[in-house]
């Protein structure tokens, strides 16, 4: 019996109040990360603490040029480093949106906590769109799609790195590939709003796409098949060279490729650093497996799926249906084998991949020539399993739909989805922790503010604050950097996905060369991390010199050339 069918109800209604619901569950009901004005629940050292260069990063593009060239660069942010919104993680999309709302938002506006909602509902409206175009029963059709909200990857990052946890992008294009009606023109605004919101998942979507058009047209029209693959490539590369992707140059390429790959046995695997954990595989297996942990390809299926994976087997003699037998299948799972073989990277572990955690390696390669490009730019390569893992999903609920009649169905996915939320409940409990906010607003505005009144004056007289030496995420860089996106400072530093390392060493000898020699660019001071150095400028300049103040200040070493305190 279809329950929903029969009494007309409201999908879309279902999935806003369901998807709310298991966006609280799991923040462990801290409603208030939804506020705009909320930066404490991320001002902590914690798993949360990514989440500040996304914030800080969004203060100093908000008052960025609109006509600037590429239209996402954030040159106050990172000055010198050519690094655009991108490179912070920090929702390009959502950012280029909101900066022509600058001017009415309030101070110290935050749409991160909004996103991860807006996710929970995009989660759910797209699995239920793909499932319903396989299983009629409209009723078994939403059951089942509220797993996809409560799938273990996507938990595990929604609230922690928002940009790469919109999983729905995957569904969304895994929906256009098997959907009859979805025109060319959609698949391009796909591809460009996929790419404004993450590398990773926009060639996620570009490999479906492919797929599709693959499906379509390449037996019959060889011709169209390449005609709109390279002009959708071409699409992508123009929207990503104008609004700043490639703005770091060479910079883009970064190593790591060997060490964020997923296990074979991931999907299996429910330990992931932020604490995800299995009540029923801990009785299973031994403590020492589960402490594994899987980093960036963190891809557990979870207990409940797992148990009707076990239901289908059981099943395994059953006639399989001509839908799941259809050839439709045969180009996308082509790409998510490949995809998957990627994210394995040239270090293949059984389960786990950090061999100091008790990974059990059992072989690596040299990565060939021609592919180094590829591996340097897309180094996080555990992540490129997600779409065989939502392709899992898909395929083991239709595949389970076609076992039971409806009442017995519901009753086994309402059972089974009450043991994955209670089997990862763990997570739940850190997220509480993790994402509580400070009960006054004003106390956490306090923890970051300089408190010096000194600064009051630097923020009247300076432009730019430089830290020495410059690298990635400087040493108690946050409170520097609010400080400068307050006062309309730029900054030589910041936290970044990745930076060009070569603009950075040239950076840090013209200062080097700038001590030296004493002489200084205007309306610039710095912060000295390098204690040797310091050591050496409180030698060269006497506090009582009156060209130039040197001292520490609420925790930072200051060389502000022009000052006099």
């Amino acid at each position: 019996m279809d329950w929903f069918k029969k009494i007309n109800i409201n999908i879309f209604l279902l999935q806003i109040v369901f998807s709310t619901f298991l966006f609280f569950l799991y923040s462990g009901f801290n409603y208030e990360i939804l506020y705009f004005e909320n930066f404490s629940w991320f001002l902590k050292s914690s798993i949360t603490n990514d989440i500040e260069t996304y914030w800080i990063s969004w203060e100093f593009f908000r008052n960025t040029d609109y006509l600037q060239f590429p239209l996402l660069l954030n040159p106050n942010y990172g000055e010198g480093l050519n690094v655009s919104i991108y490179h912070t993680d920090a929702i390009p999309l959502a950012a280029f949106v909101f900066r022509f709302f600058s001017e009415i938002l309030p101070e110290n506006f935050q749409y991160l906590g909004s996103w991860s909602l807006l996710s929970f509902f995009l989660m759910s409206f797209f699995s239920y769109k793909i499932l319903n175009l396989f299983i009629q029963n409209k009723t078994i059709c939403f059951v089942s799609s509220i797993f996809f909200l409560i799938a273990p990857p996507f938990i595990n990052r929604v609230f922690l790195q928002q940009a790469v946890s919109s999983h729905w992008l995957i569904l969304a294009s895994i929906y256009f590939y098997y959907s009859n009606d979805i025109k060319y023109k959609s698949w391009n605004l796909l591809l460009i709003i996929s790419i404004l919101i993450n590398g990773y998942l926009a060639m996620m979507v570009f490999a479906i796409f492919t797929a599709n058009i693959f499906l379509l047209h390449f037996k019959t029209q060889s011709s169209q098949f390449f005609k709109k693959f390279f002009l959708s490539l071409a699409l992508m590369s123009f929207v990503s060279y104008t609004t700043g992707l490639f703005s770091i140059g060479k910079g883009i390429k970064e190593g790591g490729f060997d060490l964020y790959g997923m296990s074979i046995l991931g999907f299996l695997n429910p330990s992931s650093p932020t604490g995800f954990y299995s009540i029923v595989l801990d009785n299973l297996l031994s403590s020492s497996v589960l402490f594994v942990k899987e980093v960036e390809g963190f891809a557990f299926l979870g207990s409940g799926v797992l148990l009707l994976i076990i239901f289908i087997l059981l099943k395994f003699r059953s006639k399989t249906s001509d839908l799941l037998n259809s050839k439709i299948h045969s180009p996308i799972l082509l790409v998510a084998i490949l995809l998957f073989i990627y994210s394995l990277s040239n270090n293949i572990f059984l389960l786990g991949n950090v061999d100091l955690l008790g990974s059990e390696r059992i072989f690596s390669y040299n990565v060939p020539e021609f592919l180094e490009p590829i591996v340097k730019v897309f180094r996080a390569s555990g992540r490129f399993s997600w779409l065989l893992f939502y392709l899992i999903y898909i395929f083991t609920f239709v595949r389970f739909s076609e076992f039971f009649n409806p009442r017995k169905a519901l009753t086994i996915l309402c059972i089974l989805f009450l043991v994955q939320v209670g089997d990862n409940y763990r997570i739940i409990r850190i997220f509480n922790s993790e994402l509580k906010s400070t009960p006054i607003h004003s106390k956490a505005l306090e923890k970051i503010k300089l408190k010096d009144p000194i600064w009051q004056m630097i923020g009247i007289e300076y432009e730019k604050v430089n830290i020495y030496p410059l690298i990635n995420k400087p040493r108690d860089y946050t409170r520097m950097a609010f400080f400068a996106s307050t006062e309309g400072l730029s900054t030589n530093f910041g936290y970044f996905s990745r930076i060009n390392h070569t603009i950075k060493e040239r950076l840090n000898n013209e200062m080097y060369m700038d001590f030296n020699n004493g002489d200084f660019p205007e309306k610039t001071f710095y912060v000295i991390q390098d204690d040797d150095l310091w050591k050496a400028l409180l030698i060269s300049y006497d506090k009582n010199i009156s060209s130039v103040f040197i001292g520490e200040i609420d925790g930072y070493k200051l060389l502000i050339p022009g000052f006099n305190k």
